[in-house]
């Protein structure tokens, strides 16, 4: 291995390392070549039965958002915020620049949406308050309505 791919995966451990899982949410930011990495967790895998391989209703749910989240990753600026909720690891797709937009979240099963958007929200202005967050080019109606639940609309 490259002593810069090194030392560059080494990075990206310590700071996933630092999340604390059980304390609430935990936050991190991840450019974009870190963020192609983390969703590879989210492309499903084909079941293999008798007949073939076959995908289940919620694995093409999770094909659908894989694929548009590896197109979005293809744009300049684009990364990721990560969330760590009690040991489960959630990502959500981000377009940084002059405000940091919200694009497509890949959450972990049972993942109380509107909390962690909420948590994110005053997390990104702790720490980043520079800049502003918005949701407003969230596509999915779910994620819509659970970002306009945390910013109390």
């Amino acid at each position: 291995m490259p002593a810069l791919t090194h030392m560059m995966l080494m990075v990206f451990i310590d700071i996933a390392c630092s999340f604390q899982p059980g304390s609430g949410p935990s936050f991190a930011v991840f450019g974009n070549a870190e963020t192609k990495s983390l969703i590879q967790q989210w492309k499903p895998n084909p079941v293999d039965v008798p007949s073939g391989d076959v995908m289940l209703p919620a694995s093409t749910e999770n094909m659908k958002r894989f694929v548009r989240a590896r197109i979005l990753l293809e744009e300049n600026g684009t990364g990721c915020i990560a969330a760590s909720i009690d040991g489960s690891l959630s990502v959500v797709v981000c377009k940084f620049g002059e405000h940091n937009q919200l694009l497509l979240p890949l959450w972990q099963p049972n993942t109380p949406v509107s909390e962690v958007f909420k948590s994110m929200r005053d997390w990104h202005t702790e720490r980043l308050g520079h800049k502003t967050l918005t949701g407003a080019k969230l596509n999915d109606p779910d994620d819509q309505m659970a970002w306009a639940k945390a910013m109390g609309a």
